[in-house]
């Protein structure tokens, strides 16, 4: 895991600290409504200063409203009995089949959207609530989504239609989410799909057509059945119905193998179409020529050994060049999947192959399993939901609102530290996270802001191990106290306030003395009152051992991470003890020089109890004071984010943190910000370990960023 930090001293931190007009507040005294400031309006990212926010409050709004469409679906579609065999009772399995429905009726309308849509109404375009979910979770893959609207011609159609999406963005009120469609609508939807508006009004004919990957012959088959061999099912399973066809049975591996195959006999040259998936919009530019020596040798060895003559007669580049060279390739894998990939080079480039293959799952033209990227932002939705973030209204006071401002400057300095260290994995909290999301659903705008001030275009990785997340979590916090000296997420009990407004005003009042610990930050040593801005962990994919032999290996590394953060804690409190000494000496030394002070002048010592731009020794701290220009540092303070009982996404009964799939007991604690209660233990639904076991803290082997609490980074390439 490139972790690497020694860049961030070579380009210096942002002006996002306190700024010179601003006082201590004594304990007791913060205020029950935040401070009347205004939000900052430029951003330093880097070297360069933002004209605007990159991201608009309106379009922060929107985007929950899109979430809380998103979480009311899927509360319907778990709470409904759909009177159909073969559909599942449980409610997991019940989402996850309606969202592979969904995926289905995304492809049909994508694959028969016109140019000239784009300029249609808005409140006429916008598709239902489903087909929408799958094309928001698709540009939160922003450089797979980037690159398919450079190659794929229907995603190239579905890209022009992205002002529509932004309209909803920028319109939070609207009510084409909450009512019901219009006639227009209807019309048009059933004009590009001839599907029902409603995704369970037609279930009972729902099959779809394939092709066999052989003799391209159209076969249709059925979504479900009682064998398990359904499209939709696990054990996917077909025959081709053309007497003389060998294929042999039909997987979903064979239908990925002939879209691979078709890609890599398609002509060498400069055409985004005709490049392989995974090469052409990727942090390298080698990738691209790497990619065609890949296609030349796979295609040459298939000629090679291919016995038909008709492939040496046909023209490279024709279409039917195309077809007998995708035969030949299937042919020279045996119409295996893994016996391609090793043909192609895995051995040698497993890095840029391994990538290739992720796009190549299915039949469907797209290089996101999109099935797969829906539930895993349900994750994300349902945080969002649970903490009552999407709830109409939630942030209409100008006191609640300050919370996005926060979460939007805060996104700003995520930005600025990536842009200080590339080569770093970061991740974000939640309320970063509800920015940088939002950021990605403006695609063309995200693209040209990573490129203005990051120099590089910044993925969103949500495929990411759990054991990585938890060092790069740890990373993430020692680096953001570093660079804007201000702690990166908050553990403690509950914040007293009606609102998420009064409560952010505490903290807020609290870090106005940035160099005194906030008193009321500090946690009772009561795990019930466990509180948290968690990282963001939806994007977190914990892979279940296969073997006793690689669950020891994964254990054995676990306890290894919990004895270096064990090690690492250990020394900070001795280093904590040692500064606790020191400060003594100097408050003494200070009480004993004020007398002598005259004319009401404090010493130098003094201010130094409170002066976050002097270090105790009463020296000028350059780097703090030369960072204070536009921006105050109570803008970068952690959002309070608290989950109580009864929630809709089922984390349990409580306070504490979600995981994914299962409630995360309140046990341990907390090495990034000193609670008594920390995040460990729990399990997922699948019976896995959440957070490293009970009793496990927070970067120790479980709790925020410990392998429980993950989140979805950045690799910045």
């Amino acid at each position: 895991m490139p972790s690497q930090m020694s860049e961030s001293e070579a380009a210096p931190p942002p002006a996002y600290n306190l700024s010179s007009t601003d006082r201590p507040v004594p304990p007791g005294s913060e205020p029950d409504v935040p401070p009347t400031y205004t939000p900052p309006t430029q951003f330093t990212i880097g070297s360069a200063t933002t004209n605007e926010p990159l991201v608009k409050i309106v379009e922060i709004k929107g985007h929950l409203t899109l979430l809380h469409a998103f979480a009311e679906l899927k509360n319907q579609i778990e709470s409904k009995e759909v009177a159909l065999s073969n559909v599942p009772k449980d409610k997991e399995r019940k989402w996850a089949w309606f969202v592979a429905l969904a995926v289905e009726r995304f492809d049909i309308w994508c694959r028969n959207l016109t140019a000239s849509d784009a300029s249609k109404n808005t409140n006429v375009v916008i598709p239902p609530v489903d087909v929408l979910m799958v094309w928001h979770s698709y540009m939160l893959n922003p450089r797979w989504y980037a690159e398919d609207c450079m190659r794929i011609n229907e995603c190239k159609t579905l890209k022009k239609l992205e002002g529509h999406f932004t309209r909803l963005l920028e319109d939070p009120s609207s009510s084409i989410l909450s009512e019901p469609p219009s006639k227009p609508r209807i019309e048009f939807w059933r004009s590009r799909t001839a599907l029902s508006f409603d995704p369970l009004d037609d279930l009972h004919t729902w099959s779809k057509e394939i092709r066999c990957p052989k003799c391209q012959s159209a076969i249709e088959v059925a979504f479900l059945n009682g064998s398990g061999t359904g499209y939709l099912q696990q054990k996917f399973s077909a025959a081709c119905t053309k007497y003389n066809c060998d294929v042999g049975e039909i997987t979903k591996e064979k239908l990925a193998l002939r879209k691979l195959a078709k890609d890599l006999a398609a002509k060498l040259s400069a055409d985004p179409a005709l490049h392989l998936a995974g090469t052409l919009f990727t942090a390298s530019s080698l990738d691209a020529v790497k990619g065609n020596n890949i296609k030349r040798s796979v295609c040459d060895s298939a000629k090679t050994r291919s016995p038909d003559p008709a492939l040496t007669a046909a023209v490279n580049g024709s279409p039917q060049y195309q077809e007998l060279m995708c035969l030949a390739i299937m042919n020279r894998a045996t119409y295996s999947l893994a016996t391609l990939r090793a043909q192609m080079g895995y051995a040698t480039q497993h890095r840029l192959i391994g990538r290739l293959m992720n796009a190549y799952n299915d039949d469907k033209p797209y290089s996101v399993e999109l099935v797969g990227a829906v539930l895993r932002q349900g994750s994300f939705v349902g945080k969002m939901y649970d903490l009552g973030w999407t709830r109409p209204g939630f942030f209409d006071s100008q006191s609640d609102e300050m919370a996005l401002q926060h979460a939007l400057a805060r996104y700003h300095a995520f930005l600025d530290l990536m842009s200080s260290s590339p080569a770093s994995f970061f991740v974000p909290t939640l309320d970063i996270d509800l920015v940088w999301h939002t950021h990605q659903l403006l695609p063309a705008k995200y693209n040209l802001d990573c490129t203005e001030y990051l120099k590089r275009f910044i993925d969103h990785d949500d495929k990411v191990e759990g054991l990585r997340l938890s060092g790069a979590f740890d990373i993430t916090c020692r680096a953001w106290k570093e660079r804007f000296h201000v702690q990166y997420t908050h553990c403690g009990c509950p914040i007293p306030g009606d609102t998420i407004g009064q409560r952010l005003s505490r903290i807020v009042g609290v870090y106005s003395s940035p160099s005194a610990p906030p008193s009321h930050l500090m946690p009772f040593d009561r795990p019930d009152l466990l509180s948290a801005t968690h990282p963001s962990d939806h994007n977190a994919v914990r892979f279940v051992a296969a073997t006793e032999r690689a669950h020891k290996i994964t254990t054995q590394r676990y306890e290894n991470l919990a004895r270096k953060k064990q090690k690492e804690q250990e020394k900070a409190a001795k280093k904590a003890a040692k500064l606790d000494v020191e400060s003594a000496k100097t408050r003494r030394y200070s009480n004993a020089s004020s007398s002598s002070t005259t004319n009401g002048e404090k010493s130098k010592h003094e201010e130094a109890d409170y002066d976050a731009y002097h270090n105790h020794d009463g020296r000028l701290n350059r780097s703090s004071s030369s960072r204070n220009t536009s921006h105050d540092m109570a803008f970068l303070v952690p959002v309070p984010i608290f989950f109580g009982t009864g929630l809709a996404f089922g984390a349990g009964a409580g306070l504490g943190c979600v995981g994914t799939g299962g409630f995360v007991s309140p046990v341990g604690g907390c090495s990034n910000c000193g609670s008594a209660g920390g995040c460990g233990g729990g399990t997922f639904s699948t019976g896995g370990t959440a957070c490293g076991g009970s009793g496990g803290s927070c970067g120790a082997g479980g709790g925020c960023g410990g392998g429980g609490c993950g989140g979805g980074g950045c690799g910045g390439g």
